[in-house]
């Protein structure tokens, strides 16, 4: 058996032994003891592993007029029902009495769910910031709120929520302690008001903007809940423990709703909107003008499910990504921040490990594949993402719990104008592209055991002949099971996937010696460049098993491995396939405030990794550590030491030993209820031989000069230094070269925003971020015996007489000593300084729900150089003097429903 599979099967077979073992210790035994005091052991007709008895509210349908929603409960609607009370404190003291009390109400018809929420305060202490849509203000500002499991699915639910200052919030809630969608947007009305008992908030929820089922007496999950910010506590009708088994296994019940006619409802969203732009990226050099409009749809097809649809979409209010430099092989992952894409995303969500995912979203439409040479006096603009013609969406959940979910997109051919001094021509960047995908999943057992599978297809049509490097169809799917046991006590996940991408054979040569997988790694023998090859394909999957999150003790272990054809990246993300790895984690985490501490834990990790030839690419042990004071301050510190072989360093050239190195982080912030908060943190990471390491110091301000304005500043600092930095790889006389060098990197990042709050209706938002980066190289070497033990053994240093810079080419001659004219070679000066400067200027006034005006200016700001030496001031200087790109738009849409 070989080595990486018999050191993961140990591992796991220690972890099911785990329970048995842990007690026999006196530590073991204790800890067990003092959880065991903490959180009785479910029983056998628990099957949910719930710690407190479910709750139950009734709904009480109203008999006469609806209420106004202005915020206040002078409406005889409010007569009816029946407040309810008693609500707990899950934070900072579990089931503790709450500070302040508060009620509820909760009132239907035939097209509304109609929610009354009283939160008693003093007036004078009550946190009352207006925000921006979806903005809990770090939660800094007093929220109540109301969540809807309407399927009563115990997978997710429907949230709706109002803060003090009249800020509308509504996402999907899930299971998971992080697990909730803020990117859900419904239309649905909410405000606030304030007397001298303290603040109310009144709900009018659409039954539209729900999914539930056809049954006569519908039965939902119902959690209500209250943070009072400057006691950093959060109140709850319906107790969740802060351990638990699942979030929406835990929540109350809502009954008495009866007799919901069953919905059709269509809503339709069409936008117009005029963009004029200037700058260097206009061609020309000059200004550029545009006007667009476009559809979105919602149809209702049954109350289950529900079709999405966008034709002609514009995202030009969306905030632009950061800027970044990649000295690595690896693709930079960039998070979607698209609405369409971004609502329900949770249902399309199939997740390997971190970012490897089969479906990312930011592939439909994402920049073209292809930028066309040029030659002499050319010039040619291309776009920074591709037209995305149309997409739909289907989502919905079956009575018997199988939730669906198929996307569908479509991708414009792009060209792009080439400009020349002889004859200008046209050429195409980016052919016609499908995107499809379709996700199935199914409960049983009461939600114990699921099921789910993914499909996924991307199809390309590549005409020209300069876009043959592009697969033409590439196809992923993927299985996912989930197995709870002893009353939800113990988790088992296991994932499946598989890949096909085909294309010329063009294509998939370019495929096998991309980052992803170097086939042409030449100390590999299982891999190989099969140049005749027209398609690629692999698997990869995960298993793990540990307790879930209703103990303090947490222990998982989880083995994965991604053979060496897997490939995502057509329509999903992966950085590196040809991986074998396990994990395990055991950490201890406690929720009950003890002395000065209001929480804490600890985690300590170790992983391990191989690819498929048996070769141990690495292996990290890591600890860390949280906790959370009784003042609200918060700290955190972390040690890592890893040892690594780099399979990507030398870009398609063997394998390189990295000297081992630790690095040791810490980090503090205050009280985040404050009106100004301000956190530090600070890594240094350190090579233990050659001359590598790296300091990392970020800092954030949170300031807030009056309730309506908020103000944000992030700063980064980095300082590197990487003895064993990639140069390029050179030919010379039949013979490659890996040249490699010492780099001095320094960055620096600042990411300012003001958030301003006119009214929760119009609110206006400025983000800009300057960011410079120099890298400058010497001590330049050539990789020899990459994997020698020794770290002097792993290369050869060019000496003085046999490396020289060329100024006329910038570039670096090399004439090895002792070598013939086949050792005479050269390569680009690499030193290199970058700038950039994005920001934009968001205006929204939504002037009645669900329809906005958008008033938007970007700017944007690029300059390079190879001149790293310049002082910080240099560089600061000249990005100012770079030529700006700007764009001024306006959109307007208009909400309505059939």
């Amino acid at each position: 058996m070989p080595r990486p599979l018999r050191t993961a099967l140990f591992r796991i077979l220690f972890v099911l032994l785990a329970p048995g073992l842990l007690p026999a210790g006196p530590g073991g035994a204790l800890a067990f003891a003092q959880e065991n005091r903490a959180t009785p052991t479910p029983t056998p007709d628990n099957p949910f592993g719930r710690k407190y008895p479910p709750r139950i509210l009734n709904a009480t349908r109203l008999q006469g007029r609806p209420p106004s929603i202005d915020g206040r409960f002078d409406d005889e609607a409010w007569n009816e029902g029946t407040w309810e009370g008693d609500f707990k404190q899950q934070l900072p003291v579990e089931g503790a009495p709450p500070s302040q009390p508060t009620e509820v109400k909760i009132l239907y018809d035939d097209r509304h769910v109609y929610v009354a929420i009283r939160a008693y305060d003093d007036p004078a202490k009550v946190h009352r910031y207006p925000g921006r849509r979806d903005d809990f203000n770090g939660y800094a500002v007093d929220v109540v709120g109301v969540c809807f499991d309407s399927y009563n699915s115990k997978r997710s639910g429907f949230e709706f929520d109002l803060t003090a200052g009249g800020g509308k919030i509504d996402l999907i809630l899930g299971n998971g302690e992080s697990e909730w969608d803020t990117t859900w947007d419904a239309v649905w009305d909410g405000k606030v008001a304030h007397d001298d008992k303290g603040w109310t908030a009144e709900f009018r929820v659409p039954l539209s903007q729900l999914r539930y089922g056809p049954q006569e007496e519908q039965v939902w999950g119902l959690h209500v809940w209250r943070w009072i910010a400057r006691l950093g506590e959060e109140d709850q009708w319906q107790l969740i423990p802060r351990q638990n088994t699942g979030r929406m296994y835990q929540l109350g019940e809502l009954r008495g709703i009866r007799g919901l006619p069953r919905s059709r409802h269509v809503e339709l969203m069409p936008h117009l909107l005029g963009k004029t732009s200037s700058g260097p990226s206009v061609p020309g050099g000059g200004t550029d003008g545009a006007g667009a409009a476009g559809l979105d749809a919602k149809v209702g097809l049954t109350s289950n499910f529900t079709l999405d649809a966008t034709v002609n979409p514009d995202f030009g209010q969306v905030e632009a990504d950061p800027s970044v430099i990649n000295l690595t092989a690896y693709e930079t992952f960039y998070q979607e921040k698209r609405p369409f894409f971004l609502e329900g995303r949770k249902i399309l969500e199939f997740q390997l490990e971190q970012e490897e995912q089969l479906f990312h979203s930011r592939r439909i439409g994402g920049a073209p594949s292809y930028s066309p040479p040029l030659g002499a006096g050319e010039e040619a603009h291309l776009p920074e993402s591709t037209t995305i013609l149309g997409a739909f969406k289907v989502t919905g959940r079956t009575d018997n719990g199988l939730s669906v979910a198929v996307l569908q997109g479509f991708t414009e051919k792009e060209t792009v104008q080439v400009s020349s001094p002889a004859r200008p021509r046209t050429a195409v960047v980016q052919p016609f592209g499908s995107y499809s995908v379709a996700r199935v999943h199914k409960d049983w057992n009461k939600g114990n055991t699921s099921l789910g599978a993914m499909l996924t297809s991307n199809h390309r049509w590549v005409p020209d002949p300069s876009l043959a490097f592009l697969p033409t169809q590439a196809t992923t799917g993927g299985v996912d099971f989930t197995r709870h046991f002893a009353n939800r006590t113990w988790v088992l996940e296991a994932k499946g996937a598989f890949s096909q991408v085909s294309g010329d054979r063009e294509a998939i040569t370019a495929l096998q010696t991309n980052a992803v997988h170097y086939y042409q790694r030449p100390d590999a023998s299982h891999l190989g460049v099969d140049k005749a090859r027209t398609s690629l394909s692999g698997y990869g999957g995960s298993v793990s098993f540990g307790r879930s999150e209703h103990s303090r003790l947490h222990l998982v272990d989880q083995f994965r491995l991604y053979s060496p054809g897997f490939d995502l990246n057509d329509m999903g993300y992966l950085r590196r396939a040809d991986v074998i790895a396990n994990e395990v984690f055991l950490g201890w985490s406690e929720p009950v405030p003890r002395g000065i501490f209001r929480e804490y834990s600890v985690q300590a990790g170790r992983e391990d990794e191989w690819d498929f030839g048996g070769l141990h690419t690495a292996s990290e042990t890591s600890i860390d550590a949280s906790a959370q004071f009784t003042n609200q301050w918060r700290i955190a510190a972390e040690l890592e030491y890893e040892q690594q072989v780099d399979t990507r360093a030398l870009r398609g050239g063997p394998a390189l030993r990295l000297s081992d190195r630790y690095s040791i982080g810490a980090e503090v912030s205050t009280n985040s209820s404050r009106r100004a908060i301000v956190s530090l943190e600070a890594t240094r990471e350190q090579a233990l031989d050659g001359d590598s390491g790296e300091w990392r110091t970020e800092a954030s301000l949170r300031l807030r000069p009056s309730n309506r304005l908020l103000l944000t500043a992030d700063l980064e600092y980095v300082r590197a230094t990487d003895d064993l930095q990639y140069v390029a790889t050179v030919e010379a006389a039949g013979t490659t070269r890996w040249v490699l060098g010492r780099i001095d990197q320094e960055v620096w990042g600042l990411t300012f925003r003001a958030n301003l709050a006119v009214t929760p209706e119009l609110t206006v938002q400025y983000y800009g971020s300057p960011f410079i980066a120099t890298g400058r190289y010497g001590a330049f070497k050539k990789a020899t015996a990459t994997l020698a033990p020794a770290y002097g053994d792993r290369f050869h240093r060019y000496g003085p007489s046999e490396i020289a810079l060329a100024p006329a080419g910038n570039e670096y001659m090399i004439e090895e000593a002792g070598s013939a004219a086949g050792g005479t070679y050269s390569f680009p000066n690499p030193d290199f300084s970058f700038r950039q400067f994005r920001s934009n200027l968001v205006a929204r006034w939504e002037y009645r729900p669900g329809s906005a005006l958008y008033l938007v200016w970007s700017q944007g700001r690029t300059g390079h150089g190879s001149d790293p030496t310049r002082p910080f001031g240099g560089h600061w200087n000249q990005l100012w003097r770079d030529r700006a790109d700007n764009v001024l738009l306006v959109k307007a849409s208009y909400w309505f429903s059939l």
